[in-house]
Formats: structure tokens, C-alpha cells, sequence
């Protein structure tokens, strides 16, 4: 039973389920573009913005101050190129902000 399971693991039939592609497709772009984030910003700006989901080919970002959003608009282009450069399979249409100091209970952990 273990062996055949992690064999249907291995051959990607277990990923072809309803949804769970999609999730695994949105958690890549969210954790790509996290680590990309720190590299277009200056100081502490770089603290202040966090991608939070990735759904219908929108990026969805928390920025924590006004500041933060302005510094964020020179370099939204310069982001969606990079990721539709690694991720060609997956639709990045265009980044949505959203200023909250908070998390939401949408984030992932």
C-alpha cells in the first residue's frame, strides 16, 4: 500500500485532482514572487510588501504603508516579466495591492 501510493505521488496522479494543481501552481507563484520582492526595494520598503495569493492570474499583494505602494509602482512590470519568464505555463495577468499593516486570514501561513 505505501509503495503504490507514493508511486501514484511520483507520477503526478495524485496532483491531477480537482484543485489541487491550481493550489500547488498559486503557492509556487506566491513564494517566487516573495523571494523576488526584496530585490527591487531599498531598506526596510522591501519588509513592507508581501505577496498573499495568487488566483485567476492575479497576484495578490499586502503593502503595509503608503510609501511602500508608491516604491511598488516602478517596479510591478519589472516583476509580472519575471515571473511569467519562470512560471510560462501559468497565466500572470497583473498585481493587485492591497494596504493592510495586518494579515488577513486569506494569507498563507
Amino acid at each position: 500500500m505505501g509503495l503504490s501510493s507514493m508511486r501514484d505521488l511520483l507520477s503526478g496522479s495524485a496532483f491531477n485532482r480537482p484543485g489541487v494543481r491550481r493550489s500547488i501552481h498559486a503557492a509556487m507563484v506566491v513564494e517566487s514572487a516573495n523571494r523576488m520582492i526584496p530585490g527591487y526595494l531599498p531598506g526596510m520598503q522591501a519588509f513592507e510588501i508581501v505577496a498573499i495569493s495568487f488566483k485567476s492570474g492575479v497576484l495578490r499583494l499586502r503593502v503595509k504603508s503608503a510609501a511602500a505602494r508608491h516604491g511598488l509602482g516602478g517596479m510591478e512590470q519589472e516583476l509580472l516579466t519575471k515571473l511569467r519568464q519562470e512560471f510560462p505555463s501559468i497565466p500572470i495577468d497583473r498585481i493587485q495591492t492591497v494596504i493592510s499593516k495586518e494579515p488577513s486570514r486569506y494569507e498563507f501561513s
